[in-house]
Formats: structure tokens, C-alpha cells, sequence
């Protein structure tokens, strides 16, 4: 992490050296698809993994190197300041890349909440929180414009520098028909008339960079294709264990670390529509 910082500062430090020359502020909207190992995964049922593949990323084991994520959003902001060379350069910007779940996980999962209720007759809703990937590239590079009138002109660009990775929160929340004497990770018996287990995950930090290359109109809308590498990094997290009842009122355990064994790559291909001013 401190290797990041230095280097995000010198970046810091080498774009705004240019502030004297002419600044274009831009943002964007743009659709996300993972790539790689981060958009993998099959949804394959087993009495070990009764939620498929995922589990063994999100749920016991953590050593999968699947993401079982799908398409999302982009959204972005960076400042361009012109170099002393026609059509050149620096940039530096953020952007938040959000991804939804593959529709395989979220039916497996509405899937095994509704058999979960028709087979244990005390259990009366089952409610399932997706993790779901966010990741916020903090980038720098060189743009070059050229445009060849008023009207039409081509962009590309390249940039590296941190990516901050989260992973939201994943929770099985069960309510009970009826107060449930439950034993605590303790051992200890209370009642309870809802239990919640889940994963907080932890972020990651590392290294990406983009390449992006598109269409400028009329000097203020630009629309292109980027691609994203943006690093590699193990999921883990803390495992949680709460209850709600009689004898307990949201009482919240820590249960176990979960620490993965295999890294996810995560990488994105974003078409992406902005506007410069």
C-alpha cells in the first residue's frame, strides 16, 4: 500500500507540473464486461456445493479462482492537460466499474432459499445478499486528439496506476416460524427467532492499467472502447454470525477468517460515452 501511495503521488506530482497549459475535464457512462477469470465460472450443483461453484470462493473454502460475475457499469472523471506537442496529453482520472451477478447465481441461489423453506417446516423466509465485484481504478497516462475538422476527430489513450477492488458483503439471513433454541459458536443455547451468516470481505489494492482508443465529436463528445487489466489479488475475508430473539437482541459474533488460497484476475471491457468541457 505504500508503494501505491508514492506512486500515485509522483503521478500527482508530474500531471499537475503541467497546470500552466490548457485543462479539459471530462466524464463518462459506460457498460462493463468482465473478462477473465473474473466473468468465469458454471453454476454446477453438488450435495458438497448445493450452490454451485460459487461456494467455493464466496462461501467455505475460498480458494476459487472463478468471479461468476456479469455485464455493469462504468462511471468516470478525468482531467487532460495539454502537452507543448500537437495533440498530446496527460491525464489523470478514477473510475467505479460495478458488476452484477451472473442470472445462473441469482437462480440457484432464489432457488435453494425456496427448497430450504418447503423442506424445514421452523424455517419461514430464507433472503440471500449477492457479493457482487466493484473496482475503482486510479489512473494516469498520456491522450493524444486529433481532429480532423470542427466536427470529427480520433482519440486514444493509455494510463496505469492503483485499482481498489471490493467485494460486497454476502448474507443468508433465515427467519424462524417460531422462537429456536440455537447454540452460539460458544456453545451456549439461546433463543433466537432469525439467524444471519455471512462474509464481510476485504479490499485489495493493485496494479492496472488501460488502453482506450474511440471517436471525438464536435470537440465534446467522445465515444470509444477501453480495456481494463486490472490486477490480480486473493479473496478474503471475516465470516459473521448473528442472531435475533428473545434472549438476544442483534447480538453479532465474529466467527472465522477466511483466507483464499487462489487470486481472481480481474479485467473489463467498457464501451463508454463522455463529455468534455
Amino acid at each position: 500500500m505504500k508503494k501505491f501511495t508514492l506512486v500515485l503521488a509522483l503521478m500527482l506530482v508530474s500531471v499537475f507540473a503541467f497546470a500552466q497549459k490548457p485543462v479539459r475535464f471530462g466524464v463518462y457512462l459506460g457498460e462493463a464486461t468482465p473478462l477473465g477469470a473474473m466473468g468465469s465460472g458454471e453454476i454446477k450443483k453438488t450435495l458438497e456445493y448445493p450452490l454451485g461453484d460459487l461456494s467455493k470462493w464466496a462461501l467455505t473454502e475460498v480458494n476459487g479462482t472463478d468471479g461468476f460475475a456479469d455485464w455493469g457499469f462504468s462511471l468516470g472523471f478525468d482531467v487532460t492537460i495539454t502537452l507543448p506537442v500537437e495533440g498530446l496529453g496527460v491525464f489523470g482520472g478514477f473510475d467505479f466499474i460495478y458488476n452484477f451477478n451472473q442470472s445462473a447465481l441469482d437462480n440457484c441461489l432464489d432457488e435453494y432459499a425456496i427448497n430450504e423453506v418447503k423442506v424445514l417446516d421452523y424455517v419461514s423466509d430464507v433472503k440471500y445478499t449477492r457479493p457482487s465485484f466493484m473496482n475503482i481504478p486510479i489512473l494516469f497516462g498520456l491522450n493524444y486528439l486529433h481532429n480532423f475538422n470542427h466536427i470529427v476527430g480520433i482519440w486514444g489513450e493509455a494510463g496505469i496506476g492503483p485499482n481498489i477492488r471490493f467485494i460486497s458483503r454476502y448474507e443468508k439471513k433465515r427467519e424462524f416460524n417460531t422462537a429456536m433454541t440455537v447454540l452460539l459458536p460458544d456453545g451456549e443455547a439461546v433463543t433466537a427467532i432469525e439467524e444471519t451468516k455471512g462474509i464481510t470481505y476485504k479490499s485489495a489494492v493493485t496494479l492496472g492499467f488501460k488502453v482506450g482508443a474511440g471517436v471525438m465529436l464536435w470537440n465534446r463528445m467522445s465515444i470509444g472502447l477501453d480495456f481494463y487489466s486490472l490486477g490480480s489479488a486473493k479473496i478474503e475475508g471475516t465470516g459473521t454470525y448473528e442472531l435475533g430473539g428473545t434472549d438476544y437482541s442483534d447480538k453479532y459474533y465474529s466467527d472465522k477468517n477466511f483466507n483464499g488460497k487462489n487470486a481472481i484476475s480481474a479485467s473489463e471491457l467498457v464501451v463508454r460515452v463522455g463529455y468534455h468541457f
